[in-house]
């Protein structure tokens, strides 16, 4: 059976450090981005760009391996 069910979805980006960090997720796991999980912006206006550019690496396939590597972690959990 089919149900629709209204859900809370966390903000991909938050304040630290005197700036913006920003995460990619793959459900609600950050994705390992480099050295790290997120991307550190100076200003609240940089946050769009910094979501376009991880939107339009997503359409182009660089962050398939990260997905993989993150599912395989997963997997090793659960055996």
């Amino acid at each position: 059976m089919l149900v629709e069910k209204m859900r809370a979805v966390r903000a991909w980006f938050f304040e630290q450090d005197g700036g913006w960090y920003v995460q990619c997720k793959y459900g609600s796991r950050a994705l390992a981005l480099g050295k790290g999980n997120a991307v550190f912006v100076k200003s609240l206006q940089d946050v769009q760009g910094a979501l376009a550019t991880l939107k339009d690496a997503t359409e182009a396939g660089e962050l398939d391996e990260a997905i993989e590597n993150m599912l395989k972690k997963r997997a090793k959990k659960a055996a």
